[in-house]
């Protein structure tokens, strides 16, 4: 250690030689300034007498004041203070206590800086189509200055939307559908702060542009596709929060258009042909399977489902469609437009499972042409008891969810449960390698950009369509910040 201090004594002393020919430098270069600045000041006092005696005066008695102090400032006083206290009063003692201090200090910047992360922010105002009222597709709009959504669980995703489906069920929620459910989970999710608004849209594509500390199925910049349940704030807005089980990755040939198409469709299909008819890759082979509205989302997604799984498939749709559904692979097509479809399927052997996507209205056509120990299953959403409840009811039900609150810190969060059908990114997960193979393609009716809302669900309330529709989102750059990530 003492030869190390004698060779740092000797470094210090050829430093010291050349900061003394430095201070020479700085102390004649302020000489220079200084003078250049006061005959300045002299040349424009005299230039500028007019402006005012009084001002000038102040200036001048300011600048005096400034030399003064400036003048007291000696670099080689400093220098040689600085030297007499690293060569005289420190000690070895002092080094090592400095030394570890400075350990210790960057040790800490590392780690805080690495739990530091910049976090990407939506704008604070966002477009958005919403339901201001339950009025149906007349209470539908676009908006231009919602609330932008935060991360506030250290589960969740901020997603910037590409394109959002268009569902039947939407104009359901714009009519009241869930109205109970939804107002009583709000209350305890942060980025609502009221019943309206409604964000509508129960699926859609976009990009992760931040994540919380606890998310492990996505990463920033990746592209995902995702459904919510009928509770959750809609997905037809430029930026949407979500838990990380509600999305996956998007598979890497579909558009966003295609990819927005499909996840609500996937949900509600495979809740009827898997988790009610028990159908599956292992257990449709040679199974009849009928369902009826082939061309509707939730038909060409059921049709590409079952024939892939090996079932025999049959669909009613209206001759405009019946070249899609064939091509979707379809093996029997009844066209309902030009024919009795009724009578057609008399003609045909009966079948195991009935896929019912119309609703009640053909319930008992359908257990007419099933097989003795078969199944009918509807797509059609029940009626919530909730949404019908009085002022003791509601007020139970009120209870009821802040016990479930209690419990589960977050209600809003879970996919399943509340009546509803069950959404979870681990089904996207596991029909993405049925659309990479090109056994499960996305059909797309039309696509209108997000500000042509209102027209989008007047053409999907005209029953025309074939397969989705869906909305474009162009949004808006995003803010960078430093803050603590959750």
């Amino acid at each position: 250690m003492d030869h190390l201090l004698f060779l740092a004594q000797e470094r210090m002393e050829s430093m010291q030689v050349s900061l003394r020919s430095m201070s020479s430098s700085v102390a004649h270069g302020y000489e220079q300034l200084r003078d250049g600045a006061h005959n300045s000041w002299s040349r424009m006092s005299l230039r500028h007498n007019n402006l005012g005696q009084d001002l000038a005066h102040k200036i001048q008695e300011m600048m005096r004041r400034l030399r003064e102090i400036l003048s007291t400032l000696k670099p080689e006083e400093i220098y040689q203070r600085f030297m007499f206290f690293v060569f005289t009063e420190m000690t070895k003692a002092h080094m090592y206590f400095g030394g570890f201090c400075f350990i210790v200090g960057g040790t800490i910047g590392i780690v805080v800086g690495m739990r530091l992360r910049a976090s990407i922010v939506a704008p604070q105002k966002m477009r958005a189509v919403v339901a201001n009222s339950y009025k149906g597709v007349e209470s539908i709009l676009v908006v231009e200055d919602m609330l932008a959504p935060r991360i506030v669980e250290p589960y969740q995703v901020l997603v910037q939307v590409k394109s959002a489906g268009i569902d039947y069920l939407d104009i359901k929620v714009a009519e009241g559908y869930a109205r109970v459910l939804r107002k009583q989970l709000n209350k305890y999710n942060p980025n609502n702060t009221g019943e309206f608004p409604v964000v509508l849209g129960r699926d859609c594509a976009g990009i992760v542009v931040a994540v919380g500390k606890e998310v492990s199925r996505v990463d920033q910049g990746d592209e995902v596709w995702l459904a919510v349940p009928v509770f959750h704030p809609g997905t037809m807005s430029e930026y949407i929060v979500v838990n990380e089980e509600f999305l996956s990755l998007k598979p890497r040939q579909l558009t966003f258009e295609g990819a927005a198409a499909l996840p609500y469709n996937i949900m509600t299909a495979w809740d009827a042909l898997v988790r009610q008819a028990g159908l599956n890759p292992e257990t449709s082979k040679g199974k009849r399977v009928l369902i009826h509205a082939g061309a509707s989302g939730i038909g060409v997604v059921g049709i590409q489902l079952a024939k892939a799984w090996g079932a025999h498939v049959t669909t009613t749709v209206t001759t405009r469609a019946a070249p899609l559904v064939h091509m979707l692979g379809a093996d029997d097509v009844i066209t309902f437009d030009n024919s009795n479809f009724d009578k057609e399927l008399l003609l045909r052997e009966k079948y195991d499972v009935i896929l019912n996507t119309v609703g009640q209205v053909l319930h008992e056509s359908s257990t007419k042409h099933c097989l003795p120990g078969g199944m009918v299953v509807t797509t059609t959403m029940c009626p919530l008891a909730s949404d019908s409840y009085g002022y003791i009811s509601g007020a139970l039900y009120s209870l009821l969810m802040r016990c479930k609150y209690f419990f589960t810190k977050a209600p809003w969060q879970t996919g399943s449960g509340w009546g509803t059908i069950r959404v979870a990114g681990q089904v996207l997960d596991t029909v993405s390698p049925m659309v990479e193979s090109g056994r499960l393609q996305a059909v797309v009716d039309k696509a209108y950009s997000a500000q042509d809302a209102e027209v989008a669900f007047n053409h999907i309330g005209k029953g025309e369509q074939i397969g989705k529709t869906v909305l474009r989102f162009r949004a808006r750059p995003l803010a960078a910040r430093m803050e603590g990530s959750y």
